[in-house]
């Protein structure tokens, strides 16, 4: 794993614009990644769920990542889509993300 991705949430600060505030992204962890490569039949299923995944992400298992909060991996910021979660010694969790669109830097 030689990548790092931030999770957290995010907070709505107020600011002088018309629309009078904005999301800004609060990280709460940070953690070592790898991006994973789905095999055919894996993208298939993810095709008949309608899942639309723009990355899957390989992490030590850790039971604060959940569905509710978000990351941001390579200056992009993802909603959590799916997560396939191991609780076991030494397991790794699956993070399926999606591109949230409509923040700064991800149009």
């Amino acid at each position: 794993m030689k990548h790092r991705v931030e999770f957290g949430t995010y907070h709505y600060v107020e600011d002088d614009t018309i629309s009078g505030g904005h999301e800004d992204f609060v990280p709460m962890t940070e953690v070592w990644c790898g991006e994973y490569t789905n095999t055919q039949t894996q993208t298939f299923s993810l095709l008949g769920l309608q899942i639309d995944a723009d990355v899957v992400l390989v992490i030590r298992h850790n039971p604060d990542i959940n569905k509710k909060v978000s990351a941001r991996y390579q200056g992009k910021e993802y909603k959590i889509v799916a997560l396939n979660s191991d609780d076991r010694l030494n397991a790794f969790d699956l993070v399926t993300l999606q591109l949230k669109k409509g923040l700064r830097g991800n149009q």
